[in-house]
Formats: structure tokens, C-alpha cells, sequence
């Protein structure tokens, strides 16, 4: 059975776009990381601590997909009347042309298939405008500025663009979790605040278990360092190696099996 995305995000079939968008601005302040990043955990409570942040975050990552889909006219359409199936493996134009103001499905055969680009940090990002809201209740109306650097952000140096990298892991390291030591080589200022060396550093990623395609690791300030600038965030993005025998869907392992005709009849054990 399909993802249900009405009841991910607690609302009924009729609801509209912006019941939509108010189910998701609560649910995804509630689940957001951030939200539970202070939690002071007992170490006789870690294993079940440890559940409940998994939990969290697989629910933070299907809150964003829900989103991602009812708030985009063509994909709720589309989902509305074939449900995920249909909206992720196409379906015919002429079926649902005539519900989506869209020319474009009036002369293809077949809808594009939809995929969740993987990264509810990024539908957060869009949504809210940035990646902490949580910031605006901690600043005092009268001191705001300040953290701008003045009026209109005069004196403030600009960040470099953040640098992505992919951080490939297999089945196993998803499932046991593990340690990664990533090098990197970066531009640091020396003494004279002018010029610069490269040097290299390592970057230790604590993989946790049950992290999903797309997870973003974030470390503030690593990259190269220049007199005018502020470094930039180095961003590590979970990316899921192939498996010979099982594909990953959410917290499930599926495993498609190839069998003869006569076998799909009786009873048999497989290879």
C-alpha cells in the first residue's frame, strides 16, 4: 500500500492549500531536528533516545515529501486519483488533462514519473526562508540589528557558498551505523591575515543507524578561509551504495525475486 500523504500530515482529502500549508508549518517545527537537539539524555535511556531521534527524523523526511507533492497542483492531482503508484511511475495525459490547467499533459502520452529529491532540509529551507527559524524567538527585538551588523548589514562579511559532497555508504553502514574520517584540503589564513596555506584536515562523520538518501552533515566554517570572507559550511549528503540483494524503501528492506512460472504456483523456497 502507498504512502498516504494526507494522513502524514494529519488533514482530511478535502483539505485545501492552506490547510495544507498550516499542517506542515506544525508538524515540521515539531519534528524539525533543531527542536530536539538540547534533550539531555540519561545513558541509561540512550538506546530508546536513539530510537525516538530515528523516528523523528524518518517522520521530519516524509512530512517534507508530503508537502513537496499536496502543495504542487499537478502532483496532488495526479496523486489524488492514482496515489503514489500512478504518481511516481506516470500515468496516461488524457487521463488527467482534464484536471490540471497544464498544456503540457494535453499532447504527452504519459505524465513524468514524480521523485522526492530526498532532502526535507531543503523543503524546510524553501517553506520557512531559512534553516533555523527557531533563531527568531532567542534575539531581542531592540539588539536585532546587531546581529546583522548594523544598519542594513553593513560590516558583515559575506559566507562562500556552501560545498556539497557525497558520503557514500553501503547497506551495512546504514544499518549497524559507523564511523567515517573524511579529508579535505583547505585554504587557512596565516599570521600576516594576507596570505594563506593549504593544509588538510579530517573531518570525522558518526554515522547514526537508519540514516536516510539524502541526509545532510553540516560543518560550519570548514572550507577555505580568506581575508574578506567567511568560510564556507562544508555539507556531506547521504548517498545509498547499490545492494546486490536488497533496495531500501524508508525503514524497509524489499527484496524482488525472479521465479518461474510453475514456482509462482506452489509452495517454494527460495534460493
Amino acid at each position: 500500500m502507498g504512502l498516504d500523504y494526507y494522513n502524514i500530515l494529519d488533514i482530511t482529502r478535502n483539505s485545501n492549500e492552506s490547510d495544507i500549508r498550516r499542517a506542515y508549518r506544525k508538524l515540521a517545527l515539531k519534528f524539525h531536528p533543531k527542536a530536539h537537539q538540547d534533550a539531555v539524555v540519561d545513558d541509561s535511556v540512550e538506546a530508546e533516545h536513539a530510537v525516538a531521534e530515528l523516528e523523528r527524523e524518518e517522520k521530519f523526511a516524509l512530512l517534507a515529501e508530503a508537502y513537496d507533492v499536496l502543495s504542487d497542483v499537478r502532483h496532488k492531482a495526479i496523486y489524488d486519483q492514482f496515489g503514489e503508484e500512478g504518481l511516481k511511475k506516470g500515468v496516461p495525459a488524457p487521463m488527467i488533462a482534464a484536471h490540471i490547467p497544464d498544456s503540457e499533459y494535453n499532447t504527452s502520452e504519459w505524465t513524468s514519473a514524480y521523485t522526492y529529491h530526498g532532502d526535507p532540509l531543503k523543503t524546510f529551507h524553501i517553506f520557512f526562508g531559512g534553516d533555523n527559524p527557531f533563531s527568531q524567538y532567542s534575539e531581542l527585538d531592540g539588539d536585532r540589528s546587531l546581529s546583522f551588523g548594523g544598519l542594513h548589514g553593513r560590516g558583515q562579511k559575506k559566507q562562500n557558498t556552501c560545498i556539497e559532497r557525497d558520503l557514500l555508504l553501503s547497506l551495512e553502514e546504514t544499518f549497524h551505523g559507523c564511523v567515517k574520517k573524511m579529508k579535505i584540503s583547505r585554504k587557512v589564513m596565516n599570521e600576516d591575515g594576507r596570505t594563506s596555506s593549504l593544509r588538510d584536515k579530517i573531518l570525522t562523520i558518526h554515522v547514526k543507524r537508519g540514516w536516510r538518501e539524502g541526509t545532510r552533515i553540516t560543518f560550519p566554517k570548514e572550507g577555505d578561509q580568506g581575508p574578506n570572507c567567511v568560510p564556507s559550511d562544508i555539507v556531506f549528503i547521504v548517498r545509498h551504495k547499490s545492494h546486490p540483494t536488497f533496495a531500501r524503501r524508508v525503514s524497509d528492506l524489499v527484496h524482488t525475486a525472479r521465479l518461474p512460472l510453475a514456482s509462482a504456483f506452489v509452495v517454494a523456497r527460495l534460493p
